[in-house]
């Protein structure tokens, strides 16, 4: 069995989670279960629901060092063959005991402290592996590490793998996603202005609200004044919500890769510091509109977004290339190979179910 360490609740949302269950999922279509291990009780329902075994920590996700004797305790009991780990909490000490006792993955996004782990997985576009060399003292810390960089390991699930997507014109439908907590109320900020603006109010607004949102009651009484805006919960099949799309409005993170994989045109924005550097390289590379930085600019990055959406809609040459750039980086099969990688590494033959 291949353990995965990762927490979702109402500060950091979703995303570290749902990568991971992309990974878990992947890895039980390879015949291996997957047993998460979390902070807090707030990711229960849906580790449950989608019929995972999980054990609870009861430690502050913040500190994870405080976690370490229960969780050593733990390995050192039921002797897992990997444990994957996903938090931007961890500390290089932290790591190192845990690769003492256990084979270890970490999948990481800021490539800012030394990773001491069997495998480091960081699959954004600007993943570089001097990044990581750079960090150790000497040739003798990265001995044994195997990096595994890029868009061709996006954790994404199943229902991404590449079909058919069609560029319509006239653009009618904008999708919404602002991240699983949504913390400045973003999503309602831009829908109370695009309703009423002249060039946006007739189009559809398809907001996804994620299960830690807390500005639910804000967004229902905003689609309840205006026909034109649509509410989507515990969503079951993403990509098919995105490929009746034309467009989508996103916060940086997980979500700008299944997009891509979808073929869906992006207007992507960051709102918090890590969001900023892959939001700036999909728009250097020409991926996607750049639609502002929250953190830098406050209320008046709207003043830039929804310029930005009118003039995606009304160039329906430039959609088709940001959808057809998309496709090219990610092919929706990254949660294979990274569950292949694993298994692999932990000594676990990948037997595909019939």
């Amino acid at each position: 069995m291949i353990w995965i360490r990762a927490d979702a609740n109402r500060e950091i949302g979703m995303g570290h989670l749902m990568r991971c269950l992309s990974v878990a999922d992947a890895l039980r279509s390879l015949n291996t279960e997957a047993l998460f291990i979390t902070a807090d009780e707030e990711a229960a329902g849906l580790l449950a629901g989608r019929g995972y075994e999980y054990r609870i920590l009861h430690t502050p996700y913040r500190e994870p060092e405080t976690e370490l004797p229960s969780l050593l305790s733990m390995l050192a009991e039921d002797k897992p063959s990997l444990l994957l780990i996903d938090s931007y909490f961890v500390t290089e000490s932290y790591l190192r005991q845990l690769r003492s006792v256990v084979k270890t993955a970490y999948m990481d996004d800021c490539a800012n402290l030394p990773c001491p782990a069997d495998i480091v997985i960081n699959y954004n576009i600007y993943a570089d592996k001097t990044d990581y060399r750079d960090m150790f003292s000497s040739d003798e810390d990265t001995r044994g590490i195997k990096l595994l960089l890029g868009p061709s390991y996006a954790p994404l699930r199943p229902e991404f793998a590449q079909t058919a997507y069609e560029i319509r014109q006239p653009v009618r439908h904008i999708l919404v996603t602002t991240g699983g907590s949504d913390q400045y109320d973003l999503a309602c900020q831009f829908l109370e202005r695009a309703v009423t603006d002249s060039g946006l109010d007739a189009l559809h607004y398809h907001v996804v609200s994620g299960a830690f949102n807390p500005h639910l009651a804000h967004l229902t009484d905003i689609a309840n004044r205006h026909h034109n805006v649509h509410i989507h919960q515990n969503v079951q099949d993403m990509a098919s919500l995105m490929r009746s799309c034309d467009i989508a409005v996103t916060a940086g993170g997980s979500t700008m890769y299944e997009l891509c994989a979808a073929g869906v045109p992006i207007i992507s924005f960051s709102f918090v510091e890590n969001q900023t550097r892959l939001v700036q390289c999909f728009f250097n590379k020409k991926i996607t509109a750049f639609g502002g930085d929250y953190q830098k600019d406050g209320n008046s990055m709207f003043d830039d977004l929804l310029p930005a959406l009118k003039n995606l809609a009304a160039d329906v040459e430039r959609r088709r290339e940001l959808s057809r750039k998309g496709r090219r980086l990610v092919d929706g099969q990254g949660a294979t190979r990274l569950a292949s990688m694993l298994l692999a590494h932990a000594s676990i033959p990948p037997i595909q179910k019939p």
